[in-house]
């Protein structure tokens, strides 16, 4: 009886250690999401307010551009920063795929990778018109790809960037990052200092061959 008892610690230990790891990944995503929500409720383009009736938003997350983030934060700032530069450092070319976890306004649908192939292509410039068969398409202005959500160790801080494509010569991409207010609130911050614009950003910005 007395050989089990360290054991049963041992379960007992990895058993909790587990219930830490897991909320902790589950309050990781709550934030994520509120952050993606935020903005997504009031998404800019390159050519002004999104107007369209539904968003169309890439399911696997992507690289911001540039690939340095272009954020100045305030003295006061610069260790949290730091920290989430690291985390940022660490997972930026490891993609994750979104999920239906958005609270937003507006109806949405996730596209995989062959639906953001194909959207980006119709928009494209073309010598000749290229068929949209796709009826969902025809109801959205333009493309939204989201990076992943990268945080400080304490999670007061958070960066992450927004692209949108509606054509070869009309799209942009841009950091975004957050300061977390009180327990369940983010709010976003003026210390993004670029936005990159059109160009090839279809290329650069949704991987597309």
């Amino acid at each position: 009886m007395q050989a089990s008892i360290p054991v049963l610690i041992t379960l007992l230990v990895f058993g909790a250690v587990g219930r830490s790891q897991q909320k902790a990944e589950d309050d990781r995503r709550t934030d994520a999401y509120r952050i993606y929500s935020i903005i997504m409720n009031d998404p800019t383009t390159s050519h002004g307010p999104y107007k369209s009736e539904m968003f169309l938003i890439g399911e696997m997350t992507q690289p911001g551009t540039p690939a340095e983030p272009c954020v100045r934060v305030p003295p006061e700032y610069e260790q949290a920063y730091r920290e989430l530069l690291n985390e940022y450092y660490q997972r930026r070319d490891k993609p994750v795929k979104l999920e239906r976890a958005f609270n937003i306004s507006k109806s949405y649908q996730l596209l995989d990778a062959d639906e953001v192939k194909e959207f980006v292509a119709i928009h494209s410039l073309r010598r000749t018109p290229y068929p949209n068969p796709n009826e969902l398409f025809q109801k959205t202005s333009d493309l939204f790809t989201l990076s992943d959500v990268y945080f400080n160790e304490s999670r007061t801080l958070a960066l992450t960037a927004v692209s949108t494509f509606c054509g070869s010569l009309c799209a942009s991409v841009k950091w975004k990052i957050f300061q977390k207010t009180s327990e369940d609130r983010w709010e976003e911050r003026p210390w993004v200092f670029c936005t990159t614009v059109a160009d090839d950003l279809a290329r650069r910005a949704l991987l597309i061959d």
